[in-house]
């Protein structure tokens, strides 16, 4: 407690407490305080195991440094008549807390000082829960380098500002903080490609608040040489491999169930196509998929078809055209000007009814974390998992650190079958699978 005073009484002193930085959620942020569920949050999970045991007041003393040089992570959500917004939290701190074995629970706004993003830590491992309205992917883990490096620091250990950590004794830049949505949609084309109703696997739903997470770890080494033999990157094969688990359980025990469109969503980190700065939200996602009523389908079929979709459609006039569709609907005058009471109602229905009325199921892959040289010799592996979807069944979320490869799988529901076919095929394949979950 004393600690946690002296933190805020240091905060005091170094922001004005009467300047009130605030602005608007970004063109993907907007759907999840209206989709707030005690169910669904929209939260996800990025963590970090080290090789040495988590001192919590350091942790701590090394948050309360980082959260001031992210000015989209320092803030607390505030309701408007048209609109949420964020507002500064500058005098604040987030408070770090023993881990639960239940992560990405749903968030309020008052809890933890108000702040959207939960800081946990276990034996050596620190994780963070993010709020998606306030980063994807890409700027959780960019807060998640800056905070270990400071941490590190602080143990006495000279960690450079490089490979995505953040310098804390700089300014924020405004593209930092800026919408790069509206920045960069501006398309005279607008719309999506065609979608159908997808299947969605049926099962037990755990109680309310639990979360299954089985995570394999795997040599990376190992995994391009698989994925290479086949002609994909990792992201294809996986996808490929997720939607053929589906696939599987399906003609296994009602291949005749209708719908019979089954497809996987995939993130993709607009960054790549467009320059930006930004550290909150910029992706969007891509959708293919099969059709089961076409008859059979081999795993190698279903990669081809994941292939070809994502070489047609993923390149910088569709993703331009997915996002102005998107802002094009924000900016409508009508929406604009209805009272956000009306606007959550609407927005809560439509996740509920279309959110994942076309996908199966979500992978999402941040691909290899580059840490500085300095910062390796005390970082084990780095995890990612993604909140309960709201049909419940599983959904998966891969990233790696040097030749580690950890694939964790997410669901509602109490069966495991579709984690069990993924991992199998793999280890069929010649690929070694270490498992861990947080269940029994």
């Amino acid at each position: 407690m004393r600690e946690r005073k002296k933190i805020q009484k240091m905060l005091r002193k170094v922001e004005n407490r009467k300047s009130k930085a605030w602005f608007v959620l970004d063109n993907a942020a907007k759907i999840y305080p209206a989709a707030n569920t005690k169910r669904w949050s929209g939260m996800y999970r990025l963590s970090v195991r080290l090789k040495d045991l988590i001192q919590p007041d350091k942790l701590q003393e090394a948050l309360a440094i980082t959260i001031k040089r992210f000015p989209s992570f320092n803030i607390r959500m505030r309701k408007g008549v048209f609109w949420y917004y964020f507002e500064s939290n500058a005098t604040a701190v987030p408070i770090v807390m023993p881990d639960i074995n239940n992560p990405c629970s749903p968030i309020r706004w008052k809890d933890n000082n108000g702040f959207l993003i939960r800081i946990f830590y276990y034996d050596k491992r620190i994780a963070i829960d993010y709020f998606h309205s306030i980063t994807d992917g890409t700027g959780a883990m960019c807060f998640l380098k800056t905070l270990v490096a400071v941490y590190l620091r602080l143990n006495g250990v000279s960690i450079p500002a490089t490979e995505g950590v953040l310098d804390v004794n700089s300014n924020a830049s405004p593209g930092e903080y800026e919408d790069a949505f509206k920045k960069y949609a501006n398309s005279k084309h607008r719309g999506r490609l065609k979608q159908h109703k997808a299947y969605h696997l049926k099962g037990s739903k755990m109680p309310l608040g639990d979360l299954g997470i089985i995570t394999g770890i795997m040599p990376l080494s190992k995994l391009k040489v698989l994925a290479k033999q086949s002609g994909a990157t990792l992201t294809e094969y996986f996808s490929a491999l997720l939607l053929y688990s589906f696939y599987m359980k399906k003609q296994e025990k009602e291949p005749d169930r209708k719908p019979t469109w089954m497809a996987v969503s995939i993130p993709v980190n607009c960054r790549n196509y467009f320059k930006t700065e930004t550290k909150r939200n910029f992706s969007l996602y891509l959708d293919p998929g099969i059709d089961t009523i076409m008859g059979e389908y081999t795993f190698a079929e279903i990669l081809e078809q994941i292939q070809c979709y994502i070489k047609a459609n993923l390149n910088t006039k569709m993703l331009n055209a997915m996002m102005t569709q998107n802002v094009r609907t924000e900016r409508n005058i009508i929406i604009r000007i209805l009272p956000l009471f009306i606007k959550n109602f609407f927005m809560l229905i439509a996740h509920k009814t279309i959110g994942y009325k076309y996908i199966t199921s979500t992978i999402s892959n941040l691909g290899i974390v580059k840490v500085p040289k300095e910062m390796e010799p005390y970082v084990e592996r780095f995890e990612f998992i993604l909140g309960a979807s709201k049909i419940f069944t599983p959904c998966m979320a891969v990233v790696s650190y040097k030749d580690n490869l950890v694939v964790s799988f997410t669901s509602g529901i109490q069966e495991t079958d579709i984690e069990r076919n993924f991992f199998t095929y793999l280890i069929k394949e010649g690929i070694p699978v270490k498992i861990e979950s947080n269940k029994e």
